[in-house]
């Protein structure tokens, strides 16, 4: 049997005994030991003696080789020099041409598709790949997305986009490369927030300006890496997120999530709602909360964003376990607050 022949289709610089008798169709440790003796005469496998042996006295065999092959690289040179200038001009695959080898049907694939088109409209990364491979999840292969980094072909020069994890509902009546947006953790505020920017245009909330509105589903929000991801998707230079939820423990403790699992964005509480929100609550009383884990964070990085008095209201609600929710603020004082 020609074992080098074989051995020239295997991609890898290693291999083990399972992997050797399917690729040479043979399960038998005499038939294999002495194919196995004259490769390692020749130099083609080099045994790790670190992986063992069978256990078989008689016919020894190593678990792992080393593949040591000198092989003819003029055909696999060829093609690559065949395909486009995007693909070939930082040198790689000609350096690495077993490299090349593995990837060959989706590297002609993408350089069929760089010849006839020039990517101009961002759109998701699934949808690419089914563009250019006719497979939507081929990008999602990790081995390509780093060959593709490596030879230049990024998501920004391959102009696509990852949807992020958590699609959140969101208002932006206009994308800018710098935005501050209000995150808000309950729908009904998100909703008249949303209603009135675009019934009224209204672009300011507590005259603090906002270009949209973004509805963060309770915990959804704090999720690691899922603001992040979002974030990366709007594919705005700058960012700046106001928080607004419950005044409570359990909405204190959501933002504080949200800061510890997203650490790359800029979250702000939206100091000022909340201390409407206390001044509407010093006259009624409250409810107590509906989260009895009575799990308390750490909330310094959260008091020093409130005046004095403002602070000491917050305390109070939050040692007796209390809820000032976000609905203090209705619709119609949305009217009074927003233009």
């Amino acid at each position: 049997m020609d074992i080098e022949s074989k051995l020239k289709t295997w991609r890898k610089k290693t291999i083990t005994k399972p992997e050797l008798e399917d690729l040479l169709g043979i399960h038998s440790d005499e038939k294999l030991y002495q194919i196995v003796s004259n490769a390692r005469i020749t130099g083609i496998l080099l045994p790790m003696k670190a992986s063992g042996t069978n256990g078989n006295l008689a016919f020894p065999i190593s678990l792992k080789y080393k593949v040591s092959l000198t092989a003819d690289n003029s055909d696999a040179l060829r093609e690559i020099a065949l395909l486009h200038p995007a693909i070939t001009s930082s040198g790689y695959l000609q350096k690495r041409p077993e490299v090349y080898r593995e990837h060959s049907v989706a590297l002609h694939k993408l350089s069929a598709y760089l010849f006839q088109t020039i990517p101009s409209v961002r759109i998701s990364r699934k949808e690419r790949s089914f563009e250019i491979f006719g497979e939507e999840k081929l990008l999602d292969n990790p081995s390509v997305k780093r060959l593709l980094d490596t030879l230049g072909l990024t998501a920004d020069r391959l102009c696509y986009y990852d949807t992020p994890e958590y699609c959140f509902n969101d208002y932006i009546p206009a994308r800018k490369d710098r935005m501050t947006l209000l995150i808000c953790e309950n729908k009904d505020i998100w909703f008249n927030i949303r209603r009135r920017m675009y019934e009224d245009r209204a672009g300011e909330i507590f005259e603090v300006p906002i270009d949209g509105v973004v509805y963060g589903s309770g915990n959804k929000v704090s999720q690691t890496g899922s603001l992040e991801a979002y974030t990366d998707f709007l594919g705005a230079r700058e960012v700046q997120y106001l928080y607004w939820g419950d005044i409570d423990r359990a909405g204190l403790n959501i933002y504080v999530s949200l800061l510890r699992n997203n650490p790359r964005t800029s979250v702000k509480l939206f100091a000022k709602a909340y201390g409407v929100m206390l001044h509407l609550a010093e006259s009624r009383e409250m409810p107590k909360s509906e989260d009895h884990r009575e799990r308390m964070e750490d909330y310094q990085q959260v008091l020093t964003q409130f005046p004095e008095r403002d602070r000491e209201l917050l305390l109070e609600y939050l040692a007796r376990n209390e809820r000032v929710p976000q609905e203090i603020i209705t619709y119609e004082g949305l009217l009074k607050y927003m233009r």
